[in-house]
């Protein structure tokens, strides 16, 4: 299994950092899991393209892990929609309405489809890539899961484990695939408490994981609570705990990832976690 970080950023506009996304290739699959503003360029420049993918996991619905979906739905069909079939989709409740609602019959590009649906221009060229006399409209079928679902694919598992983020208005789910005996594990966005430590779900999810990918986007220098952890104690404390033999950071924000900053957390997380540390970077790759 091979693992590419496409965007290790935030919602904030970055030159550095795209949004959240990450690659799996395993077996003949190609897996995209969260695809924010800027990771179809990152999976370009990691030598994909649209067409390759296979299947897409959504962890949330926050625009920074989603907002480049439309762009990667329209270029797969563009390029083979009505050729061959459409890379399945697997997110949580609400992701079937963000697809009706961006390519539906009504939905936010349906003047841009009726175009190229019907415009004899766009059939001409539909028809030189291989289509019939008639371009139908994008597949718009997303299956929706919750915690303990499990999708299997060539040589891997994935199982769904619900992560405590912005509920009850969004529902989150954090990842964890299994291929050849090597575990991934991404937590997606997760609420970092120093009172309470880490989440027993987050144990369940990075458990013996070779490599965990952890939020972390906050950071705590000074605490006023006494026995309570910094934000990077608790990563680092989930990380000890589960046994993980890697540990990538992400969804570094421009407050966090910025000199002298950046090397306290870092100093902070490897008191606790003795492992392999890394701080996540756009097209980092990891070979399982």
């Amino acid at each position: 299994m091979k693992i590419t970080l496409l965007g290790t950023g935030t919602p904030v506009p970055s030159l550095k950092r795209a949004s959240s996304s990450y690659l799996l290739e395993a077996g003949a699959d190609v897996i995209l899991i969260d695809h924010g503003p800027g990771a179809y360029a990152r999976l370009m420049q990691a030598g994909r393209k649209a067409e390759d993918v296979t299947h897409l996991f959504l962890s949330h619905l926050h625009f920074d892990h989603c907002g480049d979906v439309p762009r990667l739905l329209h270029h797969h069909w563009d390029a083979v929609g009505g050729i061959r079939p459409r890379f399945a989709i697997y997110g949580p409740a609400g992701t079937r309405e963000l697809l009706e609602r961006l390519f539906g019959p009504r939905g936010a590009f349906h003047r841009d489809l009726t175009a190229r649906t019907t415009h004899p221009a766009s059939l001409r060229i539909f028809q030189s890539r291989g289509g019939g006399t008639t371009r139908p409209w994008p597949d718009v079928e997303a299956t929706e899961i919750a915690d303990g679902a499990v999708v299997e694919g060539d040589g891997w598992k994935l199982e769904a484990i619900g992560v405590i983020h912005h509920q009850p208005y969004l529902e989150s789910l954090g990842f964890r695939v299994t291929s050849n005996g090597k575990i991934f594990a991404y937590t997606s966005d997760v609420r970092l408490s120093g009172r309470q430590g880490p989440v027993a779900s987050l144990d369940r999810l990075a458990r013996d994981a070779d490599v965990l990918v952890h939020y972390l986007n906050g950071f705590d220098f000074e605490l006023s609570e006494p026995g309570a952890l910094s934000s990077q104690q608790v990563v680092a404390t989930l990380a000890r705990d589960a046994g993980v033999k890697t540990l990538v950071t992400t969804h570094h924000g421009p407050a966090i990832d910025r000199d002298g900053v950046r090397e306290r957390v870092i100093a902070g997380l490897a008191e606790i976690y003795k492992g392999r540390l890394v701080w996540g970077q756009d097209l980092m790759t990891f070979e399982l």
